[in-house]
């Protein structure tokens, strides 16, 4: 599964933001349109729930990424 990193963010929000007619001041809106569409496009859960699950601690000796 592919977690939409900040380019992907950054390349579809630049998208919205053209076909909208490149209007001033709205960046965050187009910024978080974006990140919702590419989570939903993901399967990713997006919701503000999701966003508060911290993912276990791996026993020690592991190699974390």
């Amino acid at each position: 599964m592919h977690t939409p990193n900040e380019n992907d963010i950054r390349d579809r929000a630049y998208a919205l933001w053209v076909e909208s007619g490149s209007p001033v001041g709205r960046d965050d809106e187009f910024w978080h349109r974006a990140e919702r569409q590419l989570s939903e496009e993901a399967n990713l859960d997006s919701s503000e729930a999701a966003s508060g699950i911290t993912q276990p601690t791996p026993p020690a000796g592991l190699p974390t990424h």
